[in-house]
């Protein structure tokens, strides 16, 4: 079984990406924070896929990935931005911080899914 982890400081969108991805059978463990989540990235086991909010308080998303992207165990991890941003300016600005994938939000179930089942094959 995959383990996932994902990153968001708001509650209410946590809560729910977590109970989409549990629903599709992955393991999904959770940080509060940018710097909770580069923590949990680094710890072992590692996930084997980083879901991560773009917009939070302290360390962003876009300095998570950056910083993970600088971690030799890192590298290659699949990291997918969740995002409320949708301008094409933002997505770029996430994939040259290294992400492998980009989603709007609010979260669609079966895109998220979908999505998350083709960065793990």
């Amino acid at each position: 079984m995959s383990r996932i982890l994902l990153i968001d400081d708001d509650a209410r969108t946590r809560d729910l990406v977590k109970a989409i991805l549990e629903a599709g059978g992955y393991t999904v463990s959770v940080a509060p924070d940018g710097e909770s989540g580069i923590n949990a990235a680094l710890g072992a086991p590692g996930p084997d896929l980083i879901v991560t909010d773009l917009n939070m308080r302290g360390t962003n998303g876009w300095d998570v990935v950056r910083r993970l992207r600088a971690e030799p165990d890192c590298e290659k991890l699949p990291i997918l931005a969740l995002s409320a941003y949708t301008t094409a300016q933002d997505r770029d600005e996430a994939f040259d911080a290294g992400v492998t994938a980009y989603e709007n939000k609010p979260v669609d179930r079966e895109r998220l899914l979908a999505k998350v089942a083709e960065l793990l094959r």
